[in-house]
């Protein structure tokens, strides 16, 4: 049996390695590659370990060790100061060299599939092909198809991916590998990774906003840290800030819940931002790829069968439970796994849809 020494030991050593992975900006904290899978035991995931006891205890070592610490010494950053506030801004560059879709795949991939027009199915698109059709460009002066054909092909041709999607969707669904080769008409620092920690569901406030862009073999991090929850608009306005007209999104289960939670709080604070884009929801394309050969399609767990375990990590669940502990005793411990947990989720949503547009 381990003693009580022995495990305060351990969780001491995970509280140092989280800390030094925190503060490694600028330096490859991601060391798990998509070629060479490691898989490193996590300690409070281990099989019949309890994770809820598990993470309190890593956040009893984590008060420990961070008491009387101060954000700003522990985690190189700024404070942002815009129209709406101020929050504290964080930056970090991970080497992750993202895999997208080459633009002439994408639509060599999409006009060649008939089934995207109404009315077409597989017997239908063989007769077609066989009588000389080959792509829907063909078939732009087809009596009976040529209508559908260019107004499909203007969304090609206008690259409006967003309008590709629904047209997708509705022809198969938004998770058909199709809309996943609509991506590939975004240049890669264009699609904004996105993923958000909150203090519960709905109507409660943001607490980070991290986002990601791929620059060359690159992954730049940007999270919007609130020190307090008074600091929300300003990090709402930041995140807007990263926002244009050519940016798609790329999200874990992002549909559901980053996206909408987003616009809610956008609204509740009467600041305008569109977020109506091209969205590609990584959770939804994973489980059409990977059904039957995972038990379940956490990240946490997506992660762990394709690139390796995370080395410390706390349950996605006990955020709230982290946060609302630094508020409550202005010890930036639980605070600095919070931001951890955001860091990791970006760079893993960033390496299983490379994972996912490779394949």
């Amino acid at each position: 049996m381990v003693s009580e020494g022995q495990d305060n030991r351990k969780l001491k050593r995970v509280g140092e390695g989280l800390r030094s992975r925190v503060t490694r900006t600028g330096d490859i904290a991601y060391t798990q590659s998509a070629n060479a899978p490691q898989f490193i035991p996590a300690l409070f995931y281990a099989q019949g370990q309890d994770d809820y006891a598990q993470a309190l205890a890593l956040k009893r070592a984590l008060i420990e060790e961070h008491e009387g610490d101060v954000l700003e010494e522990i985690i190189p950053g700024s404070e942002l100061v815009n129209e709406r506030g101020t929050c504290y801004r964080i930056e970090t560059v991970e080497k992750v060299i993202l895999k997208t879709i080459p633009s002439k795949r994408a639509k060599e991939s999409l006009l060649s599939d008939f089934k995207l027009l109404h009315g077409v199915r597989e017997t239908t698109e063989n007769a077609l092909k066989d009588g000389g059709y080959h792509t829907i460009e063909d078939l732009a002066e087809h009596n009976r198809f040529g209508g559908q054909a260019r107004r499909f092909l203007e969304l090609v041709e206008g690259l409006d991916t967003g309008e590709i999607i629904e047209w997708i969707g509705k022809r198969f669904s938004k998770s058909h590998p199709l809309a996943l080769r609509a991506s590939g008409f975004h240049a890669p620092d264009k699609l904004l990774f996105v993923d958000i920690e909150t203090l519960g569901l709905f109507s409660s406030p943001i607490i980070v906003i991290g986002l990601a862009k791929s620059i060359g073999e690159t992954l730049n991090v940007h999270q919007y840290v609130l020190r307090d929850v008074h600091e929300e608009p300003a990090a709402l306005a930041a995140f807007l800030s990263h926002v244009d007209a050519h940016s798609a999104f790329v999200t874990y289960n992002g549909r559901t819940f980053d996206v909408p939670y987003l616009e809610q709080r956008l609204a509740y604070y009467q600041i305008r931002g569109d977020l109506q884009r091209a969205h590609f929801d990584a959770l939804h394309f994973a489980r059409r790829k990977w059904g039957g050969m995972v038990p379940d399609f956490r990240l946490f767990t997506l992660q762990k069968h394709l690139l390796g375990a995370r080395e410390t990590d706390i349950p996605g669940a006990l955020v709230p439970e982290f946060y609302e502990t630094y508020l409550r005793t202005q010890n930036i411990g639980p605070l600095l796994a919070v931001i951890e947990h955001n860091r990791q989720d970006l760079v893993a949503l960033a390496h299983i849809f490379s994972r996912l547009c490779e394949g």
